[in-house]
């Protein structure tokens, strides 16, 4: 597929743009926030998640009035065309910068869970080089294959998610959720925290996307639909968490929903299905990293108004690889940064920058509406 298409032609549906929003959000959320949830609100991290999925949807309000005031021209050349070649200039780099830090974590999080979980032996550095790898084909092909790719494996990933947790209705225990709210609301609102940011507020990305979705104000509805159900596959995962392991196993397991997998017993011959789940984590984070590679490269090409971007590829993924060998050398690292330092982060970037840029927005038409 040429270049072209990558760039700019190429055309996706509100149906494969929401699509893409549900494999986004849930991303790598499905097996780290039951662990972030359960360290900080405990048996109520299943009340955590509810808040934060109305949260989610108020923040994609704010994303979908961004999307609609872009009016199908990418996010960075909008940022420049709004607030000026300098400030929109700024603006973009910490942008790019920020896509840089969420590619690269999400990468050196992959690789662990690789090399803990499923094939310890492996070095992690061939693992990241082989992910890479296909995210460059990927990104190569163009976002209509990637978005027609996502539309082919999402009713797969829905079946196998469908059929865990049906499998694990027989292990659950409602008294796991007691006592409800015995030290009131102060934990919920600090779980609140996590989980809205990661998961939610990240969903800014996605606005590198918009530019190809078919219609012009074609994105509220799926990115709102979208939310709400990755946001509901997130609260069901969050409660099987609860309901089955109970608050304390949540906290002290890096990977609860891998351990729920392992916990599936069905008479004498279908157990140890955890590969099941490795698989949906597998692929919900290839797509959340995708669009992040997307965006970088993409960002790149409109900040610096480049003609091509395919050649930017493999020098991004060289230096996304030593970044992602670096910046989280070990799971516990990885949990302290997603707890106390990437909240405040995603907050900034992702609500308070685009919160500026619609009150900016809306302040200059106003001014223009009075000199005419």
């Amino acid at each position: 597929m040429s270049d072209d298409v990558v760039n700019g032609n190429g055309k996706i549906s509100p149906r494969q743009f929401m699509i893409l929003v549900i494999m986004y959000t849930i991303g790598d959320s499905m097996l780290v926030i039951p662990t972030l949830l359960a360290s900080a609100s405990k048996q109520d991290a299943w009340i955590t998640m509810l808040v934060s999925l109305v949260l989610g949807l108020a923040v994609g309000v704010l994303f979908g009035s961004v999307a609609k005031m872009m009016k199908g021209v990418g996010l960075i050349t909008f940022i420049q065309q709004s607030m000026g070649n300098v400030a929109g200039s700024l603006v973009g780099i910490l942008l790019i910068i920020y896509f840089f830090y969420i590619h690269m974590t999400l990468t050196s999080e992959m690789s662990q869970f690789m090399t803990t979980q499923l094939m310890p032996e492996t070095p992690i550095n061939a693992i990241v080089m082989l992910f890479m790898a296909v995210i460059i084909i990927a990104y190569r092909l163009g976002v209509e294959a990637f978005a027609r790719m996502g539309e082919l494996l999402f009713p797969l990933f829905l079946l196998l998610f469908l059929l865990m947790t049906v499998f694990l209705l027989p292990q659950i225990h409602l008294s796991k959720l007691e006592p409800v709210l015995a030290d009131g609301l102060a934990p919920v609102m600090n779980g609140v925290f996590i989980s809205f940011t990661v998961p939610f507020s990240e969903l800014f990305v996605i606005l590198m996307l918009v530019p190809h979705v078919a219609g012009n104000n074609a994105t509220m509805k799926p990115l709102l639909l979208g939310i709400l159900i990755s946001g509901t596959i997130l609260f069901i995962t969050v409660i099987l968490c609860v309901f089955v392991l109970g608050a304390s196993l949540m906290e002290t397991k890096y990977y609860p929903m891998f351990v729920l997998a392992q916990k599936i017993r069905i008479g004498n011959f279908l157990e140890r299905i955890e590969a099941i789940l490795a698989f949906i984590w597998i692929v919900t984070v290839f797509f959340k990293t995708l669009v992040i590679f997307y965006a970088i490269t993409q960002g790149i090409t409109q900040l610096l108004r480049l003609k091509e971007s395919n050649m930017l590829t493999i020098p991004l993924a060289m230096i996304l690889l030593v970044g992602s060998v670096i910046s989280a050398p070990n799971i516990v690292i990885y949990n302290e940064i997603n707890k106390d330092y990437w909240p405040l982060f995603d907050l900034t970037i992702c609500v308070l920058l685009p919160a500026l840029m619609l009150g900016w927005f809306y302040l200059r038409r106003n001014h223009d509406h009075k000199v005419k």
